[in-house]
């Protein structure tokens, strides 16, 4: 059975393992750039075992008042992750929480999209919103397809985030998305993990 590590969120919140973690798994460093999380904006922590990283970002929104550039924000996130030999490992689901104020006509996209650091393709999920909406969200699914880390390779894990909104069926139209921002705790439970990992055997 693989055994599984769990991504919580802030914006992404919380990575943190499961009971059957693989000896010697662990999270050694990360980093993030974007214009949805631009440097300053985020707090992130490692846990002293290395099994937990929890951050927190302010500043991961998009709204149709804005220029170009305001309509459509992304965060990549890089995380250095130490794979035992004989193991491996891929993300397997993501929920998406946050808020959407949408008029008619007016669309709104969120994309995660993850993969390996000196491997070839990627995997990702996608969910589209359209108004009219007026309330906060949460939405959760699979990636499209299992894409594995390298077997006992200790290849960082990068993933992007994505939210757009367009109102071109009605320029007048408005429209805006936040991403929850609201900090989160260490906990080994999937019931709070945005985002999943599974890691197998080899």
């Amino acid at each position: 059975m693989a055994a599984s590590l769990l991504i919580a969120a802030a914006l992404l919140g919380a990575i943190v393992c499961a009971q059957d973690v693989p000896p010697e798994a662990r999270i050694e460093a990360f980093k993030y750039n974007g214009a949805g999380c631009p440097q300053g904006t985020a707090v992130g922590e490692i846990s002293l075992d290395g099994l937990v990283l929890t951050l927190k970002f302010s500043e991961f929104g998009v709204a149709t008042d804005q220029q170009l550039v305001g309509k459509r924000k992304a965060c990549q996130i890089n995380i250095k992750v130490n794979i035992p030999a004989g193991w491996k490992y891929r993300l397997d689901t993501v929920r998406l929480r946050g808020y959407a104020g949408l008029d008619a006509t007016v669309k709104g996209l969120h994309k995660v999209l993850y993969y390996f650091t000196g491997e070839p393709g990627n995997s990702s999920y996608s969910i589209q919103t359209e108004g009219p909406k007026d309330d906060n969200y949460e939405y959760s699914g699979a990636f499209d397809k299992e894409l594995y880390s390298d077997c006992g390779a200790s290849r960082n894990l990068n993933f992007k985030i994505e939210v757009r909104v367009n109102n071109d069926a009605d320029p007048a139209a408005q429209g805006m998305i936040d991403v929850d921002t609201a900090d989160s705790q260490v906990i080994f439970k999937p019931s709070q993990a945005l985002y999943s990992i599974k890691f197998a055997p080899c």
